[in-house]
């Protein structure tokens, strides 16, 4: 068993889980946010006691999460069915709550029951309905062999697509079932194209990819290869001991104790899972620092990010809850105060953030330009949860208050994705917004003129598809100064039937997934659609997300975290690479990128500090029993120069979140180049360093630097910096302050992680 089981107690949950906010926040700015220590604690053990509540007690056994006591009331029902079309259905239904639970064996033995239980009672079964079945058969001896091989022997080649030898299974048996079962799937149905993609993949993990596969089955090695040469990355988290063996959930990549490496904070989806802190302890390694950090206790989160909310130099997160449950996702978010002695405070309440409504993603921006930074939750409402979406203002004095009615903000929409970003250079940050069920929105902030008001624009901006959205970032990925969107499909609708649209994609048949966009920002207000012409109209399901610059060339790059809650959705993350700022190309087989398992959360950052990015990645499914370990892909490395700038405002927000930089820098053959750049933490799942770690190409000299700083029309000129080194530019000080920080070699102690 790897899925710890939780207790569940069916009894009524306190009045306290109503779906509700704080009646007042406590927002005006006579009173103080400073509280006693001991107040702080109480505090926090009190949101420790309310997440315990909701991991055990529940009213409703429909619960996303609760496949163990449904698949036991599935069972009890089967004690007292007769009626052999009751019986059947009963038995499909147990196998995949006890699949989903975590619990193969059980989820085999009702799937074969089924069989027998047909043969037995000369019952006919529609050709449709007994190929289905066989599919959910299939992918459970496929998740047996997953969790035989992948978890028990886990290494850095496990669930890699292509699998090659060394990701190769040891244990055969649930590959060889699950093998026999899409054979005879195809065998009648040879055009299943998911099938014939799983039937692809276990093939693979049996070593008989391609040879091995008749022509007709085939999918050949040329669909994986990558549209460049890349070298590839090392998956070095289990070595580290940060491979956490979890399901779905985020990370964010930062510095929380000012010693300027970059340090790890982790959450997972599940109710009762701990949210953990790795401090980087600038010798090649981590350290757990989960309780001595006071987070103990501290459960769930599918999704964070980070700030300085408090303007006191310590970046602080925020954990998201509640996301995907609908009437049962009233679940309160946590404010996370980094107390600057290697602790955590949760201060949710006393910040007047306290809410219970569904949600998994945020941003946060100084919208009015003040000195504070300012938090946007994009909340999921729907016809089971009035959850509008929510604006809260920093007081200035460590509190908030919900502005989102009078700032046109208060969206009704079932949001996944959320960004900031000033797309027209006007001084003021708008906002854009994904939804999974309609259009989206793109927020223009009216400035002072207006009090620092939203209105929608998204039509004459031309960036309202997809229409079934998740993620979305804002980035200047060809390098004009003007950020420009990227926004992936997700159509939930298709949680089944995802990795037959994938093989589709890949063997260039028409698909009907709802596919990426991504938009250029004209400069005008306006953007076009280039998705097609920057080679980035691909099947996706991307979930989790980030971008980065892998090989250091100046021209972000992006990495698609992928799937869908089912287990049949084995469909390989994907990176792309960015062509000089023209398209993007698939590097996903040269990186050794192409993780099977579902993806979540990812964050680039340089986290050995040898001047290359890397990327940590959470994986992991939305299931109780769909956990696997996460993933740091440590960059082997280039040659093209970087500089890294740590920035601190003063007047602006003191992590100077917001500020643009840009670089001017030339070559040894005197070409001048532009490079451009913004803090913040990337896209809408998984959140990069509040740093920039600018890649300058070929670039040797660095002419000026530029910031930009919130509310500030004029640049602030920086000269002097140098190739491959980091600097701290503080706000209104021309002289910067050059950190000598060593690169470490990365190593640790082999470890497996029980989950």
């Amino acid at each position: 068993m790897y899925r710890k089981l939780i207790s569940w107690k069916f009894i009524i949950l306190s009045l306290l889980l109503l779906n509700t906010c704080q009646d007042e926040a406590p927002g005006s700015k006579e009173q103080s946010p400073d509280k006693p220590r001991s107040t702080v604690e109480d505090e926090t053990q009190e949101m420790v006691d309310e997440l315990h509540a909701l991991a055990t007690n529940t009213t409703d056994i429909q619960v996303w999460h609760l496949n163990r006591p449904r698949a036991l009331m599935i069972d009890e029902q089967l004690k007292t069915s007769t009626d052999p079309g009751q019986t059947l259905g009963l038995l499909f239904k147990s196998g995949k709550e006890w699949l989903n639970a975590g619990e193969y064996e059980i989820a085999l033995d009702r799937f074969n029951t089924i069989f027998s239980y047909i043969e037995t009672n000369k019952i006919t079964v529609k050709d449709e309905t007994y190929n289905k079945i066989q599919e959910v058969l299939g992918v459970a001896y496929l998740r047996k062999a997953e969790i035989e091989n992948c978890i028990k022997h886990h290494n850095e080649y496990s669930c890699i697509i292509p699998i090659e030898k060394e990701g190769q299974h040891v244990n055969r048996e649930g590959g060889e079932m699950a093998l026999k079962t899409f054979d005879g799937i195809l065998n009648k149905t040879p055009d299943n194209l998911q099938v014939k993609w799983l039937y692809n993949i276990t093939q693979m993990i049996l070593g008989n990819y391609p040879n091995g596969i008749k022509k007709e089955r085939l999918i050949a090695p040329s669909v994986f290869e990558s549209e460049t040469s890349f070298p590839r990355f090392t998956d070095k988290a289990m070595e580290l001991g940060i491979a956490v063996n979890d399901i779905s959930g985020s990370v964010v990549m930062d510095d929380f104790n000012n010693d300027h490496y970059l340090d790890l904070i982790i959450s997972s989806y599940g109710l009762d899972d701990q949210l953990k802190y790795f401090e980087n302890n600038t010798k090649g390694g981590f350290e757990d620092k989960t309780i001595a950090a006071g987070l103990k206790g501290l459960w769930s989160g599918l999704n964070m990010v980070q700030a300085d909310y408090n303007n006191d130099g310590w970046i602080d997160v925020l954990v998201l809850r509640g996301a995907w449950l609908g009437k049962n996702g009233n679940h309160p978010n946590s404010l996370l105060r980094n107390n600057g002695d290697g602790t955590f405070s949760d201060v949710t309440k006393s910040a007047g953030l306290y809410c219970l409504l569904p949600t998994q993603t945020a941003s946060w921006a100084d919208y009015n330009n003040d000195g504070w930074v300012d938090l946007f939750i994009g909340n999921e409402y729907s016809n089971n949860n009035n959850a509008p979406c929510q604006l809260f203002h920093n007081n200035g004095n460590g509190t908030f208050t919900d502005m989102a009615k009078e700032k046109g903000l208060a969206v009704t929409d079932f949001i996944k994705g959320c960004v900031w970003s000033d797309f027209n250079n006007d001084g003021y940050p708008d906002l854009y917004l994904s939804s999974i069920r309609g259009n989206n929105y793109l927020f223009k902030n009216g400035g002072p003129d207006a009090d620092f008001s939203f209105s929608n624009v998204v039509d004459q901006a031309g960036t309202k598809g997809p229409i079934k959205s998740f993620p979305c970032w804002a980035f200047d990925y060809d390098q004009d100064g003007w950020e420009d969107i990227f926004v992936s499909g997700f159509d939930f609708s298709q949680f089944e039937t995802a990795a037959g649209e994938v093989a589709k994609d890949h063997l260039g048949l028409p698909t009907s997934a709802e596919l990426p966009k991504l938009y250029k920002n004209n400069r005008d207000g306006t953007f076009t659609d280039v998705t097609k012409t920057a080679n980035v109209d691909k099947v996706l399901y991307t979930m989790g997300c980030n971008f980065g610059d892998l090989n250091n060339d100046g021209f972000p790059d992006f990495y698609a975290a992928t799937g869908t809650p089912d287990f049949r959705a084995l469909i390989p993350n994907k990176m792309f690479l960015n062509n000089n700022g023209q398209q993007f190309l698939d590097v996903t087989k040269a990186g050794g990128f192409g993780h099977l398992q579902k993806g979540h959360g990812v964050a680039f950052g340089d986290i050995d500090m040898d001047g290359d990015q890397d990327i940590y990645h959470v994986l992991g499914g939305s299931y109780d029993g769909d956990n696997f370990m996460n993933a740091l892909f440590v960059n082997p490395g280039n040659s093209n120069n970087w500089i890294k700038l740590k920035l601190q405002g003063v007047q602006s927000n003191k992590g100077a979140i917001g500020a643009k930089v840009k670089i001017m820098a030339s070559n040894a053959q005197g070409e001048k180049k532009m490079f451009y750049n913004r803090v913040n933490s990337g896209g809408s799942f998984g959140a990069n360093p509040l740093l920039i770690e600018q890649g300058l190409g070929d670039c040797n000299l660095i002419e000026r630097i530029e910031v930009t700083w919130p509310g500030k029309k004029e640049p602030q000129v920086i000269e002097g910096a140098e190739v491959g080194a980091y600097y701290m530019i503080v706000e209104g000080q021309n002289q910067i302050q050059r950190i000598d920080v060593k690169s470490t070699m990365l190593k640790g102690v082999h470890e497996h992680h029980q989950h």
